[in-house]
């Protein structure tokens, strides 16, 4: 079951975590530059006791009270001498710096404010282990795994679901090469479930509810020809029945040859009533009586079959919301053959528009390889998944639970 899509999103992820824990890693690190054998320095002549600006200042008024030109020329060239070049460059023009330059140095000063540095080690080391996921990474990613995802039914406003969900989790994030595998693993989960989980629909608290109201739940089935409709309402009256409650069924379709017949095999066999009119009569009618016939009897939920139709018959579709419109039904459920492929999402719209669908059962899943359709169709009509429809067993009916879907596609 959906092994195709399984092994398209295993071999993708493990292909994308192989060439992000390898990129950059077999890059050789540039060797650091040998140094060369420094030249003997000169050492400086030892720089004498440096004066205050101050005393240095009286110093040349008092020798200009005293000596002439000539003389205070000489002093200052001796005083120029025991100075560095700043300081007597100072002396010429001084520099007064503003007040609040000043501040901030000397608080600098008294702090010692140092900023963190990372060391060459520890960020060769960072390089090396971990790496940045870019979106140039992640459109690689989709670039060669989006075919595979067509090519398992997925729809292409699914596939750009999961590529915008990708991004949000993983670009611009620092990942541990080791760990790259797993973190995209579970982004794409992320992005799986909320693509699938639509909430939920729980037909036993529907049913309590309108017992409550002392009358049947009425649960309208509708859908594709050769969907499984027939055998779906079959399944889940078998469901409903082994946790203790009393269904009876309304063979509403009244086109197909047959399909009347088929219902009553299928209630013989799972010992469920079925009601029925002759073959040409109007479908709202014929759940009518069912509704009528399940009040006065005290049975708890009517399920009715209605004719399979295209999406496209406007005929059948009018038909079919007068079956609505009559009977008021608690829940419209939708069946949808899980092979169908990416024309079940144009179904599922068209159904939802026209009638509005409140949950979603998909048929034939054990056979289905692809398993596109289920993630497509959810995404679609944002509408839950009820069932799955497992096999041609009465018991092979799964109540959907989308945590394990998901898990089971990225293991």
């Amino acid at each position: 079951m959906l092994g195709f899509l399984k092994k398209k999103l295993k071999d993708s992820i493990k292909k994308f975590s192989k060439k992000v824990e390898s990129e950059e890693k077999a890059k050789p690190v540039p060797k650091a530059k040998e140094k060369k054998p420094a030249k003997p320095v000169k050492p400086e002549p030892k720089k004498k006791i440096k004066k205050p600006l101050e005393i240095i200042e009286k110093e040349i008024e008092h020798i200009k009270e005293e000596q002439e030109g000539v003389l205070e020329e000489q002093e200052t060239e001796e005083i120029a001498e025991e100075l560095p070049e700043q300081e007597v460059e100072s002396i010429q023009e001084p520099v007064v710096k503003p007040a609040k330059l000043e501040q901030e140095e000397e608080i600098e000063e008294e702090l010692h404010v140092e900023k963190p540095k990372i060391g060459l080690r520890q960020r060769l080391f960072k390089k090396i282990t971990q790496r940045k996921i870019e979106a140039a990474d992640l459109d690689g990613f989709f670039e060669e795994m989006e075919p595979d995802l067509l090519q398992a039914n997925i729809a292409f406003e699914v596939i750009q679901f999961l590529k915008d969900q990708l991004r949000k989790s993983l670009e611009g994030r620092e990942i541990k090469r080791s760990h790259v595998e797993d973190e995209i693993t579970k982004a794409l989960e992320i992005g799986l479930l909320k693509t699938v989980d639509q909430g939920r629909v729980d037909i036993e608290a529907v049913i309590k509810k309108c017992k409550s109201n002392n009358r049947p739940a009425v649960v309208v089935v509708i859908g594709f020809n050769g969907a499984g409709k027939t055998t779906s309402i079959a399944k889940l009256a078998n469901y409903l029945k082994n946790k203790n409650y009393k269904p009876v069924l309304a063979a509403g379709d009244t086109w197909r040859a047959a399909a009347q017949e088929q219902l009553e095999y299928h209630g013989e066999k799972i010992g469920v009533k079925v009601i029925k009119h002759q073959y040409g009569a109007d479908s709202a009618a014929v759940v009518f009586d069912a509704v009528k016939h399940a009040e006065a009897k005290g049975l708890d939920i009517v399920i009715a079959d209605t004719a399979g139709r295209t999406h496209t018959n406007t005929n059948l579709m009018d038909e079919l919301k007068k079956v609505c419109r009559v009977n008021k039904p608690d829940l419209k459920v939708l069946v949808v053959d899980s092979l169908t492929g990416n024309d079940a999402v144009e179904q599922a719209k068209t159904f939802d528009a026209e009638i509005g669908i409140d949950a979603v059962v998909l048929t034939k899943v054990d056979v289905n390889e692809r398993g596109g359709a289920i993630l497509s169709v959810a995404y679609a009509v944002k509408k839950p998944i009820l069932f799955l429809g497992m096999g041609q067993k009465y018991e092979e009916f799964e109540q959907f639970d989308a945590q394990k879907f998901v898990k089971s596609l990225v293991e």
